[in-house]
């Protein structure tokens, strides 16, 4: 702890005490998370956790949607109550006994999208595949962190910036087709596999 003087408008002198917190981890680097296939999505059970962000839920029934036409899986919807918090591991358990890949969004914002990359894990974790949706916006703070956490082999689909603060159908329709391209490769392509963007 140290002392600083700290003037006040009436100029009199009083010594205040700061703690200077340092908020990086002393925990060991985490080991890498290795993405996590499957061969085709055709009929198969796909979980689609919401972090409850505004539109979250209209992205990810944007990506439900093309992937319900396109190889006739089967959409579980799945929401967390709080963005900035982690999933409970009751919920992250369910999704894992209920589906074979998963869907996570929203990552549009620094904490939120910091917790959604932690549920990704958990998830990959569990042994899903995995695929997260990020704004253009968070992007490269989302791969950042996914780095960081050893997650960066699990794969993101990126949508227009932003998704709150949107009409809801605005919010479906920026899930264009390159970007529901991206979560079909994050699901069922090897990272080493992986086309050249």
């Amino acid at each position: 702890m140290h002392m600083i003087r700290v003037t006040t408008p009436d100029v009199k002198e009083h010594p205040v005490a700061i703690t200077i917190v340092n908020p990086t981890s002393f925990e060991a680097a985490p080991r890498a998370i290795p993405r996590t296939t499957v061969g085709d999505l055709r009929g198969r059970s796909i979980g689609f956790l919401s972090n409850s962000k505004m539109n979250a839920d209209k992205v990810l029934e944007g990506v439900a949607t093309g992937l319900v036409e396109r190889y006739g899986i089967t959409p579980r919807l799945y929401a967390k109550r709080v963005p900035s918090i982690a999933a409970t591991d009751e919920l992250l358990d369910q999704i894992k006994d209920e589906c074979e890949a998963v869907v996570v969004a929203m990552l549009d914002c620094g904490s939120c999208a910091s917790w959604a990359i932690a549920d990704m894990a958990a998830l990959a974790g569990r042994g899903l595949p995995v695929a997260g949706m990020a704004s253009t916006q968070f992007e490269g703070f989302s791969r950042q962190v996914l780095a960081i956490q050893g997650a960066d082999a699990l794969g993101l689909a990126v949508v227009q910036h932003p998704i709150g603060g949107i009409a809801p159908q605005e919010a479906f329709e920026r899930v264009t087709p390159a970007a529901l391209e991206s979560v079909i490769a994050a699901l069922t392509v090897a990272s080493d596999e992986e086309p050249a963007a």
